[in-house]
């Protein structure tokens, strides 16, 4: 399995419906927050903080593999981690650093902190909805 960072993260993440930017603001930029969600639906939703899984819990919560109810533009503001998609063709690693910026749009994908790591997160959905995060089922692969 190839490992890509966000730089060159290829056509099938394009296909999945699923963007990486990054950039040197503290936050998701309005240009790129309006590529996922309309106005009203921008603003930080909440911060999460994740230390790396300890052996045993590597596929629980956002390691488990997931989809979200409704578009996604996060935003990594400190640590390392690994996001992961599937398409037809397999598993699609892409390496995440602090500045990183994560569209997505209704793709299956779960997160693994390497470093103590911190996302601001921004969903579609009314004043006060949750991120709603449902498990696939799909049967868990080594983290590669």
């Amino acid at each position: 399995m190839a490992t890509m960072t966000p730089v060159d993260s290829s056509h099938r993440l394009t296909d999945l419906g699923v963007e990486f930017h990054t950039t040197d603001e503290d936050d998701v930029p309005d240009h790129l927050l309006a590529l996922a969600l309309v106005e009203g639906e921008r603003h930080p939703r909440g911060e999460v903080a994740m230390d790396p899984p300890a052996s045993g819990q590597e596929f629980e919560d956002f390691g488990a593999w997931h989809v979200n109810d409704g578009n996604e533009a996060h935003f990594l503001r400190s640590g390392t981690g690994q996001v992961q998609f599937v398409d037809d063709d397999g598993v699609i690693t892409v390496d995440v650093k602090a500045g990183d910026v994560m569209i997505i749009r209704g793709a299956e994908h779960r997160f693994r902190a390497l470093t103590p790591a911190a996302w601001v997160l921004h969903f579609a959905g009314p004043e006060g909805a949750d991120l709603v995060a449902t498990q696939t089922g799909r049967q868990d692969s080594p983290w590669d």
